[in-house]
């Protein structure tokens, strides 16, 4: 169900009755589940060979490892080294490829050699192939050159590997589809471990184990875990380590202060550690509320309900077996603040925000756009809860043309049939929400429209009268206003005005008033008559017409 996360009080009771088996699993915070799947897999041919024997299997011979970057995947398996008493071979791949022919090879046979010499000595070991896309990508794709070399010297490796249950080979990758496939099958790699993006109450038990021996003061672990949503271990090693850099300068800085991390310095922190997993696609946008936003009560209620209740009233909303809307659609005419609606989402949820625009998504080479969708939706189910915002999304993914002398197979249906798989398709994007922003919502595929997709589809009003006033009032906050200027005649005078006209209105009249006396200039009435001769409105009758059509079809 999406947008289903853990209350608070459900999150504090789970921490405190977490208890971890070993020394080592409380180094590992959030890796638990991964960290026995390996240890059974490494330690038990070694510790129970006879049972083995017993049953007449062999021992797996191989581990993958894949997962997102900064999730632990090295320090996994460096536990289990010292778990095991095993010895560590590592293998990167800039040090296995040489320039010379057979000399990658060689490097490769060396390296497992010296894992084998090992086992004189009576110690399992370990072949750790850090990055193992890097040496052994698909083959289809890398043309017969090097790399198709090493994989076949890494196949021939594995597959005669002596020493059987006391040495295993470990792999670890951020991208387990560009494998070469026959890695990927038992007798190599025998099982493979997801380790993904850490979830609330992991956060909560990784944060505990940084802030075990750092001197703070009132820290909230709970909230905490809850405003990082998308962080991976690394990056909240990285915040926690900016949080003790904040208490440091606000300790040189003024005198008073006791050098302690305080909650405000990991609201200060998180400004400059973001998710490395929202990297490239998540936007920073200003601190935004809703009262920046004048009038459209009724809209501002239809979002609450839609996107934040889902998130503070999760167990409610599932008691009563209430779905929350996989998609939202804002339409109406341009400059009634539907990307600051937007903005206010991204700022007041605890949601990870995603946003894609036209101009990133086209690409000039066949695949690459719904490549760029379905990293865009991988990315969000691995960080969810999480929202991801399409501005003018008619431009995106346009209706589909069913006339077959257009030339057909465009890259705008290609990329509608990849967004309509991901929304409501085989694979489900449970705690995704999609939002939609568009001017023209008659050019937009019957097919988004339907429930499953944009379930809700909410139209953005111009402003009336009341509203305008409002806008101007916001608007007007940070101004110095003379005693004449009277909101209620200019939001009466200022019919047709969305609310980006009246910004510019504003704005217009604060420069009008900057010219007259630059020194000590106030904002009067005759400065906003004066703008309203140079700012037209830009709601005409004909744009109103369109609208009411459109809302009488799509409500």
């Amino acid at each position: 169900m999406p947008f289903l996360s853990p209350s608070m009080d459900t999150l504090t009771d789970k921490l405190a009755s977490t208890h971890l088996d070993s020394v080592e699993e409380e180094t590992l915070p959030g890796l638990e589940d991964a960290y026995r799947s390996l240890l059974e897999v490494v330690s038990y041919p070694i510790q129970h060979s006879e049972k083995f024997k017993h049953l007449n299997i062999d021992a797996p011979k191989g581990v993958l490892l894949y997962g997102p970057p900064g999730v632990g995947k090295t320090h996994l398996v460096r536990s289990i080294t010292d778990r095991t008493n095993a010895m560590l071979t590592t293998i990167h791949g800039p040090e296995i490829l040489g320039p010379y022919l057979g000399d990658s090879e060689r490097r490769l046979r060396e390296k497992f050699a010296q894992a084998l010499r090992t086992l004189q000595a009576n110690r399992p070991a370990i072949v750790f192939i850090d990055e193992i896309d890097s040496i052994a990508p698909h083959r289809q794709q890398t043309a017969g050159g090097m790399e198709s070399r090493v994989v076949a010297q890494l196949l021939t490796l594995m597959d005669g590997l002596k020493g059987r249950g006391r040495v295993v080979v470990i792999g670890a990758t951020n991208r387990p589809n560009s494998l070469d496939p026959a890695l990927r099958r038992p007798g190599r790699f025998d099982r493979e471990i997801s380790i993904d993006v850490p979830n609330q109450i992991a956060r909560a038990k990784i944060l505990q184990y940084y802030l075990r021996k750092m001197p703070t003061h009132n820290i909230d672990i709970a909230d905490l875990a809850e405003s990082t949503n998308g962080y991976v271990g690394a990056d909240l090693s990285a915040l926690c380590r900016e949080a003790a850099m904040q208490a440091i300068n606000a300790r040189l800085s003024d005198s008073n202060r006791n050098g302690l991390v305080t909650q405000n310095d990991f609201m200060q922190a998180m400004r400059h550690v973001v998710p490395s997993i929202t990297r490239g696609v998540g936007i920073d946008v200003a601190e935004t509320t809703w009262t920046d936003v004048g009038g459209l009560k009724e809209t501002k209620l239809k979002l609450v309900q839609a996107v934040q209740w889902p998130l503070e009233h999760a167990s409610t909303m599932q008691r009563l077996g209430v779905k929350p809307p996989r998609g939202i659609l804002m339409y109406g005419p341009p400059g009634c603040s539907k990307t600051t609606l937007v903005k206010i989402i991204a700022t007041q949820t605890k949601a990870t925000f995603l946003s894609i625009n036209g101009a990133a998504l086209y690409s000039p080479y066949v695949g690459d756009s719904e490549k760029a969708v379905r990293e865009i939706f991988k990315r969000a189910r691995a960080s969810s809860p999480a929202v991801i915002f399409f501005d003018e999304v008619e431009a995106i993914v346009g209706k589909r043309a069913f006339d077959s002398s257009t030339g057909g197979d465009s890259v705008q249906e290609r990329i509608l049939s990849t967004l309509l798989n991901e929304m409501d398709g085989v694979e489900v994007a449970n705690n995704v929400l999609v939002i939609g922003a568009t001017n023209r919502i008659d050019m937009i595929d019957a097919a988004l429209l339907r429930p499953g997709r944009f379930d809700r589809i909410i139209y953005v009003p111009p402003p009336d009268c009341g509203a305008r006033k409002e806008i101007l009032q916001i608007r007007a906050r940070r101004m110095p206003l003379a005693e004449d200027v009277e909101f209620d005649r200019l939001a009466m005078e200022t019919e047709g005005f969305s609310g980006a006209d009246l910004a510019n209105l504003s704005r217009e009249a604060a420069l009008i008033a900057l010219r007259e006396n630059i020194e000590e200039s106030k904002v009067t009435m005759g400065h906003f008559e004066l703008a309203m001769q140079a700012v037209q409105p830009s709601l005409k009758k004909d744009l109103m017409e369109y609208y009411a059509r459109m809302q009488r079809e799509f409500g």
